[in-house]
């Protein structure tokens, strides 16, 4: 036996890409909230105050990683916050609310909270592609899709809400393992069609695991969004096809089967609840809207300070809980929880923000869509209609708001500009 004189054994190298990509995807699946949230969930499905604050605890880490990731790139973070202006205006409303809010204390840690989460939204927009982006979704999700179907077998007391045993997985709600359940549905779609990444495997397997979760999670939020992206994805395909009169002929009944969506969406609601067999309120939500409404026109322009309305201490919330008797946590509707915190000062930007990037990602769409732009301008619009039901807009810690957050700046910071 002879051996090579001088012979060194081969080093695994990891790129620096690599890690960068890895600790990214550990960052956003804490984020979902996926197991850990779950561990501190009692008996009735309730956060306990002791598991909140772990939580807290638990996040101090996942923001100093943030921020070590997010200070190796200031160029590309600076250049695209100037890229738009207006979004970088919504990360600043929440602070400035504190000088006129109802909580003062709560909306300073709460804004903190949504810059930092938001940042690593800045990180994901500069560091990666569309199809990379798509690639570290499909990771996130389809890893919690599996799992949750795995804890259904092997911990079914905990995989199974505690009432009415619709599948919760490895979240701590049903609701929550719907909605991100659609999500994985419009990611692993999308990536079963795309022909260049060569997963078409994993991605039928992810697939049928995220359907399974949000037929059995029972959550209608979720129904109404895979349908929506159904729809989307039909429209930004055939505007891609389209050329000239018909193409003009699209947007317009696109718009205005948006627009009658959105203005009859209580009519909506109750019809979809009636069809499901629900409470045709949608479990309170309607009469929720009719006197979240009324308190947002108490204090029209400035709102009430940054997610301070549905506090203890504030006795407008109180009186909702009361005449209701239940205690909502927010709004249901991200839009109005929106307006509650910051009024038309900040409805202004935020409506600007969801034109431009509405407007920049067709283009982008339309130009250069071998770059992976459709599933971006889905998501996006998705994450919209989401919030007439559920409130997920401008939320700290939130997954699903991350992931919309790095889509819209993504796609800010495509080069090239729409044609006027």
């Amino acid at each position: 036996m002879t051996i090579a004189v001088g012979y060194r054994p081969h080093r695994v190298q990891v790129s620096g890409r690599a890690v960068e990509c890895c600790v990214v995807s550990v960052l956003l699946l804490f984020h979902t909230g996926a197991v850990t949230v779950l561990s501190f969930t009692d008996a009735s499905g309730n956060l306990t105050a002791a598991g909140q604050r772990t939580l807290q605890m638990l996040l101090l880490p996942v923001y100093l990683v943030t921020i070590s990731v997010a200070a190796r790139h200031p160029r590309q973070l600076l250049s695209t916050l100037r890229g738009n202006l207006p979004f970088a205006l919504l990360v600043a409303l929440p602070f400035l609310s504190t000088l006129w809010s109802v909580s003062p204390s709560i909306t300073l840690r709460r804004s903190i909270g949504l810059a930092l989460s938001i940042l690593l939204a800045y990180v994901v927009a500069t560091r990666f592609t569309p199809r990379q982006f798509l690639l570290i979704v499909v990771a996130v999700l389809g890893t919690s899709m599996v799992c949750s179907l795995l804890f259904a077998v092997l911990a079914p007391q905990m995989a199974y809400m505690p009432v009415g045993h619709e599948l919760r997985g490895v979240f701590n709600h049903k609701n929550v393992l719907g909605w991100n359940a659609a999500i994985c549905i419009l990611a692993t779609a999308n990536l079963l069609v795309d022909r260049t990444a060569n997963l078409r495997g994993l991605a039928t397997v992810l697939l049928i695991a995220s359907f399974c979760c949000l037929l059995l999670s029972g959550s209608s939020t979720a129904l109404v969004v895979s349908a929506a992206s159904g729809f989307f994805t039909l429209v930004y395909t055939l505007l891609r096809r389209s050329r000239g009169a018909t193409r003009i002929v699209l947007i317009l009944i696109a718009a205005q089967v948006a627009l009658v969506g959105l203005m009859s969406i209580k009519v909506l609601v109750e019809l979809l609840a009636e069809g499901v067999g629900k409470d045709p309120s949608l479990t309170g939500r309607v009469p929720l809207w009719a006197l979240v409404d009324q308190n947002i026109l108490q204090r029209p322009l400035l709102g009430h300070g940054y997610q301070a309305f549905w506090t203890q201490g504030n006795g407008e919330a109180w009186e909702i809980w009361t005449k209701l008797a239940w205690i909502a946590p927010h709004a249901h509707n991200g839009f109005r929880d929106w307006m509650l915190s910051c009024g038309i000062i900040g409805t202004i930007p935020l409506l600007t923000v969801l034109w431009r990037v509405l407007a920049r990602g067709a283009w982008l769409h339309w130009h250069r869509p071998q770059e992976g732009w459709l599933w971006l301008n889905v998501l996006i619009c998705v994450f919209i209609v989401m919030n007439l039901t559920e409130s997920l807009l401008l939320v700290q810690n939130s997954f699903l708001f991350i992931i919309f957050a790095a889509a819209v700046l993504m796609v800010s910071a495509g080069q090239g500009r729409p044609r006027a």
